[in-house]
């Protein structure tokens, strides 16, 4: 049987519901924010006593969150994305299918396709720039999906490129892939097997702050 509270767990304000004043307990949201970087933890705050805390804390989510962002795209390039099905000497489990897309400029194929006497000028290098922009945003929405799903390689991975959208012209970069957990990263050397160790446990952190 639940007991109604009748008072805030924190400071022992009594709670009311009134028209012109009222005490209520926060939300579950706000209280684990609180309490994530609170010293004296508590099973509710109310809005007289938390308000403060919660528009402190909030704070902190979104810094530590860009920090961790950050952190995470230095180093996120350590976690390997192969084409082959079968890498030599890897010992892995299979996690599951992965896919990233990315589109990109305007009419960039059509102009890219009918650009030979430009070939080797400022043309191709603009266009060639829009395709590794592309896939590079496909790599990293493999391995943040990796991340995510417990894994720290990816492999069997396949690129596509299509041109979508009629007369404008938008290309488009999909990308496929094996996510799988490798469990002897050794092989990968050992700067490497480090960032991917560091990489999980802030991938890890930063998932618990999106509950916030």
């Amino acid at each position: 049987m639940t007991t109604e509270l009748t008072q805030c767990p924190n400071c022992g304000t009594k709670l009311k519901d009134g028209i012109l004043s009222s005490v209520k307990l926060l939300s579950e949201n706000k209280t684990n924010i609180i309490n994530e970087y609170h010293d004296e933890k508590a099973s509710g705050y109310c809005n007289k006593c938390g308000d403060s805390l919660y528009k402190s804390y909030k704070g902190y989510v979104l810094t530590e969150r860009e920090e961790l962002t950050e952190q995470i795209q230095e180093i996120i390039e350590a976690l390997p994305i192969i084409s082959t099905h079968l890498p030599l000497n890897w010992d892995y489990d299979l996690i599951g299918i992965i896919t990233g897309q990315s589109t990109t400029g305007n009419g960039a194929l059509t102009e890219f396709l009918s650009a030979s006497s430009n070939f080797w000028g400022t043309q191709s290098g603009r266009y060639n720039k829009k395709i590794k922009e592309g896939e590079n945003f496909c790599f990293t929405q493999l391995r943040k999906q990796t991340l995510d799903l417990g894994g720290n390689a990816i492999i069997a991975t396949d690129v596509d490129y299509s041109e979508i959208g009629g007369e404008k012209g938008m290309l488009m970069v999909c990308m496929t892939g094996t996510a799988i957990r490798l469990k002897n990263l050794s092989v990968l050397g050992k700067e490497r097997e480090e960032n991917i160790g560091q990489l999980t446990e802030l991938n890890d952190r930063i998932r618990v702050l999106s509950f916030y």
